[in-house]
């Protein structure tokens, strides 16, 4: 009797962890062309260093988190990385939407000079 009692606990255990942990799902979008999705931008977990990339339509997921605040860092080459703060509850879904705006890089003046080539040539010839 007592064997069916530590399995039934043990069980029950079991299954009240595996419903403990939260998701987060979202859309990495561009803010230049009017929120149009980011594909295969990266997206991390800044506390737990779990990392994915956005799927063609944007798309992201984090699965099986515990409960807490989370920060995620996305990012994507020629624009500007944003942090976003993410608070995760037990079985709940977070949707996040992030937008990227592209990153402006200020140069400094440029000076283009021409000079023309002097294309004379001198042949000799010899009968």
């Amino acid at each position: 009797m007592k064997q069916i009692l530590y399995i039934a606990l043990f069980f029950i255990s079991a299954l009240s962890y595996a419903q403990s942990t939260g998701s987060i799902n979202g859309n990495l979008l561009d803010f230049e062309s009017n929120n149009q999705p980011l594909m295969f931008a990266k997206v991390s977990i800044k506390e737990t260093g779990a990392t994915v990339l956005s799927d063609e339509k944007g798309v992201f997921k984090f699965k099986n988190l515990n409960d807490g605040e989370y920060t995620l860092v996305s990012s994507f080459t020629g624009y500007n990385t944003k942090e976003t703060k993410i608070t995760v509850a037990s079985n709940k879904i977070v949707t996040a939407k992030i937008v990227l705006e592209a990153s402006t890089i200020s140069l400094e003046d440029l000076v283009a000079t021409m000079a023309s080539a002097d294309n004379s040539s001198s042949s000799t010839v010899n009968n």
